[in-house]
C-alpha cells in the first residue's frame, strides 16, 4: 500500500470520498461481472473489472491514457479502488462522513464542479473561433503584433575597471579586434552581464529599448545611438545592486520596427482570439442570466467609515466598552498571550 500513497492515491481517495460523503454511496459487494479484487471488513466486498474500467472511461483523458493502456496501469487503478474503499469505510465508521469541515469541503468541490460543468455547456461549447475569426482578430490587433526597433552588439562586460581599462586601450590604440577580446576573457571566467554567454563570447543577439532594466539604461541609448561597426570612445559604467560593471561594445545590426505579418505569429493570434472569444460569451452569458432573474445590487447600502471622525467614533466606542468591561478572573499572563 505504501508505494500507491502517492499524488494519484490521493487524487483517486479525493473523487471516491466526494461521491461517497455526498450520498451516492460507494460500490461495495459488486455481484456481478469479473471480480478483479476483493476484502473483508465486516462482509465482503469486491471490485469488478467492468466498474472499473467505467471509471477510468470516466476519468480525465490524460488520466484515461495513464491507466487504461498498459496492464501496469490497470492493476495500479485497480489497487487504489480497493486501498480507497477500504480506508473510506474506515473512516465511515469513525462518523467523518458527518464532519462539518470535511462536508464543507465536499459541497464546495460540488459547487465548483457544477459550476465548471455549466460554464461549459453555456461557453465552452459555443468557443470554436474558425481561421477568419483569427484573422480578425489580428486585423483588430495589430499593434499588438509590432516587433520594436533592436540592435545587436558585441560587447565586453567585466566588473574589474583596470580589466575593463586595458580592454579599451587594446581596442582603440592597438587595433585588437573586440570579439578576441570577448573570448578570451570568456575563457577567463571574467566576462559578465551581456554577451557573457560561452558559446557565443560578446554577441549580445538582438535586444529593444526594454529588454533591460533601467539601471543599464546608459549602455542601451548608447548602442542604439552607435553607428553600425562604431565602438564607444570611453568605458560605459552602470551599477547593479551595489556592483559596478564597466561596458564596451561594438555596434553589429540594427532593425527597425516592423509589423509581424498574420503567418508568423498565427498561434499567439489564435490562442489571444480564443481567450477573447470566451471572455465574450461569458460575459454576454452572464449579462443574460441576470435579466433573466432581474439581479438587483444594492451598493448604496455597503456603508463604511468615510472620514476621521467616524473612524475616531468607532475607536471611542471600543475603549468606552473596554473600560466598562468586568474584569477577568484569568492572571494577566494569559492576557499577555
Amino acid at each position: 500500500m505504501k508505494n500507491c500513497l502517492n499524488h494519484a492515491f490521493c487524487w483517486y481517495l479525493l473523487l471516491i470520498l466526494s461521491v461517497t460523503l455526498s450520498g451516492c454511496g460507494g460500490k461495495a459487494n459488486a455481484v456481478e461481472g469479473t471480480v478483479i479484487a476483493e476484502f473483508e471488513w465486516k462482509g465482503k466486498h469486491q471490485i469488478t473489472l467492468e466498474e472499473m474500467m467505467q471509471e477510468i472511461s470516466e476519468l480525465p483523458e490524460y488520466k484515461q491514457t495513464q491507466y487504461s493502456e498498459t496492464k501496469e496501469g490497470l492493476e495500479e487503478y485497480m489497487t487504489l479502488m480497493a486501498e480507497s474503499r477500504l480506508i473510506l469505510m474506515m473512516a465511515k465508521e469513525q462518523d467523518l462522513d458527518q464532519d462539518g469541515k470535511i462536508q464543507k469541503k465536499v459541497q464546495e468541490y460540488l459547487h465548483e464542479l457544477m459550476v465548471e460543468k455549466i460554464t461549459g455547456i453555456e461557453v465552452e461549447q459555443k468557443v470554436k473561433p474558425t481561421e477568419s475569426d483569427f484573422k480578425a482578430y489580428y486585423e483588430a490587433n495589430k499593434s499588438e503584433y509590432v516587433s520594436p526597433e533592436q540592435v545587436r552588439v558585441t560587447c565586453v562586460a567585466v566588473s574589474n575597471k583596470e580589466t575593463a581599462e586595458k580592454a579599451l586601450t587594446e581596442i582603440h590604440q592597438d587595433g585588437r579586434d573586440i570579439t578576441e577580446i570577448a573570448k578570451e576573457l570568456s575563457e577567463k571566467g571574467e566576462l559578465e552581464g551581456p554577451g557573457s554567454d560561452p558559446n557565443s563570447p560578446g554577441d549580445t543577439g538582438f535586444f529593444s529599448r526594454d529588454s533591460f532594466s533601467g539601471v543599464v539604461k546608459p549602455f542601451v541609448d548608447l548602442a542604439f545611438d552607435l553607428q553600425i561597426g562604431e565602438i564607444n570612445k570611453e568605458i560605459i559604467e552602470v551599477d547593479v545592486q551595489g556592483t559596478e560593471y564597466y561596458m564596451i561594445f561594438r555596434k553589429e545590426e540594427y532593425q527597425e520596427e516592423r509589423q509581424k505579418p498574420y503567418e508568423e505569429v498565427k498561434d499567439d493570434v489564435s490562442y489571444a482570439a480564443e481567450e477573447k472569444l470566451r471572455e465574450d460569451l461569458t460575459k454576454a452569458w452572464l449579462e443574460g442570466l441576470k435579466q433573466k432573474a432581474a439581479v438587483q445590487v444594492f451598493a448604496d447600502r455597503i456603508d463604511l467609515p468615510s472620514t476621521e471622525e467616524e473612524l475616531e467614533d468607532t475607536t471611542d466606542t471600543n475603549e468606552d466598552s473596554a473600560i466598562t468591561a468586568p474584569e477577568s478572573d484569568e492572571p494577566d499572563s494569559v492576557d499577555e498571550e
